[in-house]
């Protein structure tokens, strides 16, 4: 089993380090502090999470998303095509994001990410994954004026996104997963889903995976074992169907189980951990597991968050010992 969390991490919280970061943010914002100054705000930020999962015990670490806004303006903003424009609600949940407009096609001037992987992969000895929106979320949380239908759209971003894929592998990226929240709302088109996500991981380098939370998951994840990727991710705590559904569907990819609920104070007891592995078990051998918060933890107070990363570790090890 490896310990995991999805991606971001609390940054608008009092406690900790959120207060120095927003008010940096700030600042910057009103320009009383130059891009440099913000840079190196970022960097210990970013140094300080990843100390922090690596202490708690962790296996695989994320960069807590630090710099991140939301899903898909680190991505599209760095693109030629779109521009950003105010706030949108972001699914059914209460958190907002400010929506890209794509006026022409996209096109990748060069590496997106890739720098900031870099810098966070060489604060630790512990192995980093990376993360990038899938294509099909990208295009539903965007407004296109461009192709003006799904498919093209989804298609093009799969080519950008694997572009940035293998050069984040060929980085020293263990993983690179794909978020895919979209899925669980509405009907999406699976067929497409697994298409662009065929080529958005094909010649990548690394280990792959598709990452989907919140919403139901309604029949998709037998679909999702048929796409090119080496791990699915599965939230049971929003959708507690999806136990049932890992019982029907024929698990032949590692599964990444999203077990704690991110969006919840409540430290969830190594008790009711060990009863849900232990049906997950009978599915999916332990060497093909990996356990995390079921979404991102941002939302958290710090504390919380810190203290659920910490209870996933202390519920696995005891697990092992019982093995």
């Amino acid at each position: 089993m490896i310990t995991t969390t999805v991606g971001s991490y609390p940054k608008v919280a009092e406690q900790a380090y959120g207060t120095k970061l927003i008010g940096a943010i700030t600042k910057r914002q009103r320009q009383e502090l130059t891009e440099a100054q913000m840079e190196a705000v970022y960097r210990e930020i970013t140094k300080a999470v990843l100390q922090e999962q690596e202490a708690a015990g962790l296996d695989l670490l994320t960069d807590g998303q630090i710099r991140w806004e939301d899903l898909v303006t680190p991505v599209a903003h760095r693109l030629d095509g779109f521009e950003i424009n105010g706030l949108t609600r972001w699914f059914d949940n209460n958190v907002y994001y400010r929506r890209p407009i794509l006026r022409k096609a996209p096109v990748r001037r060069g590496a997106l990410l890739v720098d900031d992987y870099r810098a966070a992969q060489a604060m630790t000895a512990k192995p980093v994954k990376a993360v990038l929106p899938g294509p099909y979320t990208f295009v539903q949380m965007s407004e296109d004026r461009h192709y003006k239908a799904e498919r093209p759209f989804v298609r093009r971003m799969a080519e950008i996104l694997n572009a940035e894929a293998r050069a984040l592998a060929e980085a020293g990226a263990p993983l690179i997963q794909f978020d895919e929240p979209a899925l669980g709302f509405g009907r999406p088109d699976m067929r497409l889903v697994v298409e662009a996500l065929g080529i958005a991981t094909a010649g990548v380098r690394a280990k792959t995976a598709v990452v989907t939370y919140f919403g139901s998951l309604d029949g998709a994840l037998e679909s999702l074992m048929r796409a090119k990727v080496d791990v699915v991710g599965v939230d049971v705590v929003s959708d507690p169907k999806a136990i049932a559904a890992l019982k029907r569907v024929a698990c032949t990819k590692e599964l990444a189980l999203g077990c704690l609920d991110a969006r919840n104070t409540k430290l969830e007891s190594v008790n009711e951990l060990h009863a849900l592995w232990n049906v997950v078990k009978k599915r999916v051998p332990l060497d093909r597991l990996s356990v995390s918060p079921n979404a991102g933890l941002e939302l958290l107070p710090h504390p919380q968050a810190l203290a659920k990363i910490r209870r996933l570790v202390e519920a696995v090890q005891a697990y092992r010992a019982t093995k």
